[in-house]
């Protein structure tokens, strides 16, 4: 009986290992195809059923040595421009190597008989490594050398394979960050004389009324300019000089018995001062609060770090109004898609990430109800940006 349950435990500690190995897509033909711009991949184990790289020479910068600990992605470009992608992790103890590779006809079949060279790759001793605008090199081998390879021009709809090999240890993570830049056509023009110019300038932001434009006294959140959100409460304007360059920003504001608002700002470089003006408006039920910074990683319902300021100017809205009760509305990102399960259920637990956060900061669970729209409701059916592929991955408030 001991030999038997001994052996029952063996085949059952084999078989969830094996699940999570070929889960995690370690095979070409497993490859994840992404649906958004950013992922996060979490405990790579092992190369799965096949190990497509293996007996190369170390010095060889077109193929990772051996194949390890690998995750395969399935890329389609969005739009035509410069291509560039981040895969950073908190782990420093890991070794992420990748090869970037164009998508072609039998792919896994030219992998498995080496019949295809990569485009990119980057083999260093890095905890983070991708494509950059800056670094100069396509190939990058082993050792201490530059963890970034050179930039790569995509045209729309173009497909591409990109391997991510750990040789240092098993079990790591990572999130990749993809990056498409259109290309700019019109002309840089530079400043004659630049050094005339300020060095610093003025923002200040007020709040006021909508209708009868009289000054209101709420609280503000101002992200992006420091390191950590500026927040004030019980005030009617508030002014800050900050050193003189393009800031884009979030500011939310909150009064009570007013709507929240969350607004993206642009300071441009030309200003030597800006004065935003908030206009907030009476509550009335049925309107609705985009909150452009509650963004979640990629396929999961965990939050970004940028989503802290607009939760908490949540949290503000609904201490400030105690009469007040919401929907949250979870959306997500899948153009040309039918609405599955899979993007019906993330944007149902998206949107309760959001009520869950409200109930641990004491909001009654009686004032928050949560619901999914999958991808049903996209405000970019077609997304041809980064940027609009974020604005479709939404959290938004409507008012009960």
């Amino acid at each position: 009986m001991r030999l038997f349950l001994y052996i029952f435990f063996i085949l059952l500690l084999q078989t969830q290992l094996t699940s999570s190995v070929f889960s995690q897509h370690s095979d070409c033909a497993t490859m994840l195809a992404l649906k958004d711009t950013i992922y996060e991949a979490n405990n790579i184990v092992g190369y799965g059923k096949k190990m497509e790289f293996s007996n190369n020479n170390l010095h060889d910068s077109l193929s990772f040595e051996e194949e390890k600990n690998s995750i395969w992605y399935l890329i389609t470009a969005p739009t035509s421009g410069e291509f560039t992608f981040d895969i950073t992790t908190k782990d420093q103890g890991n070794d992420w190597d990748f090869l970037l590779y164009e998508h072609k006809k039998m792919f896994c079949k030219r992998i498995e008989a080496n019949k295809i060279e990569p485009i990119r790759s980057n083999l260093s001793r890095s905890a983070i490594t991708g494509l950059s605008i800056e670094a100069m090199q396509p190939f990058v081998g082993a050792g201490i050398n530059s963890n970034y390879s050179k930039s790569l021009q995509v045209k729309v709809g173009e497909q591409y394979v990109l391997v991510v090999n750990n040789a240092k240890k098993s079990g790591g993570n990572h999130t990749l960050l993809l990056h498409f830049e259109k290309p700019v056509n019109s002309p840089i023009i530079e400043q004659e004389n630049p050094t005339i110019e300020p060095e610093q300038l003025s923002f200040s932001v007020s709040l006021k009324e909508i209708k009868t434009n009289k000054t209101l006294v709420g609280n503000i959140i101002i992200d992006g300019l420091r390191t950590k959100s500026i927040e004030k409460s019980q005030i009617t304007s508030y002014q800050v000089d900050v050193p003189k360059r393009k800031y884009k920003l979030t500011v939310s504001a909150n009064a009570k018995g007013y709507l929240l608002q969350s607004l993206e700002v642009t300071i441009p470089n030309t200003r030597t001062n800006m004065e935003l003006e908030i206009l907030l408006e009476p509550i009335q039920v049925g309107q609705k609060i985009n909150l452009r910074n509650i963004q979640f990683h990629g396929n999961v319902a965990k939050f970004l770090p940028q989503a802290s300021s607009d939760l908490l100017a949540l949290l503000e809205f609904m201490q400030l109004n105690t009469n007040v009760s919401i929907e949250i509305e979870g959306h997500v990102n899948g153009p040309r898609q039918k609405n599955s399960s899979d993007y019906q259920e993330l944007s149902e637990e998206r949107a309760l990430a959001v009520k869950n956060y409200l109930i641990e900061k004491g909001i009654d669970t009686k004032r928050i109800k949560s619901k999914g729209y999958g991808n049903t409701k996209m405000l970019f059916p077609d997304p041809k940006s980064e940027t609009e592929m974020t604005a479709n991955r939404r959290v938004e408030i409507k008012i009960l």
